[in-house]
């Protein structure tokens, strides 16, 4: 037995109501806020996602990620529906979940940074890098010569956008995110 406090539970309506606004939040930034081509994607539906795993566990993130795809593909269509890009959206709900939640409250510390890292790194560049280049090359037929490097280029850019903007957002946020979690804790945050 450890001395440590039971984790804050968060109430289900709660749980119920931030669901629903990041999964609107995911939609809205990968469909309609989005810069596309046939071989790339940039957008940052990576932050509510991000933010679900931080608020709701695993559980909770893929659950965002998920839904947040299946609706937006049916309702924003961007060619046909490949099943691919789903199965990615669940692994980084997943990732982000598993890499990203605190049930004790959310701090910008070294491990919270470490984690952020090790979650950024497998977002883009297993999943991202490597599944989703995996789909568009089995989309739009055998052109990796031209399809890889800008793919590569494109994740290179992305994991320091994400970092940076997702330690930036936890730095501003931390409070209001453990008031919603139920953890309340007005110290200061500090790397």
């Amino acid at each position: 037995m450890t001395n440590r406090p039971a984790p804050h539970t968060m109430p289900r309506a709660r749980k119920v109501i931030i669901t629903a606004i990041l999964i609107a939040l995911t939609i809205v930034l990968q469909r309609l806020l989005a810069f596309r081509t046939p071989i790339i994607q940039i957008n940052f539906m990576f932050v509510p996602v991000m933010l679900a795993g931080m608020l709701l566990g695993w559980p909770g993130a893929t659950f965002v990620a998920t839904i947040a795809d299946l609706i937006g593909a049916l309702l924003f269509p961007s060619g046909s529906f490949f099943f691919g890009y789903t199965l990615t959206a669940i692994l980084t709900g997943l990732t982000a979940g598993l890499c990203l939640y605190r049930p004790h409250g959310i701090k910008l510390d070294r491990n919270f940074v470490l984690r952020l890292v090790i979650c950024t790194l497998i977002i883009t560049g297993v999943l991202n890098g490597g599944l989703n280049t995996l789909w568009v090359l089995m989309m739009t037929g055998d052109a990796s010569s031209v399809i890889i490097p800008v793919r590569v280029m494109k994740q290179l850019v992305m994991a320091p956008v994400m970092l940076i903007t997702m330690t930036a957002l936890v730095k501003i946020f931390a409070p209001r995110l453990n008031h919603l979690l139920g953890t309340a804790d007005d110290q200061p945050q500090a790397v």
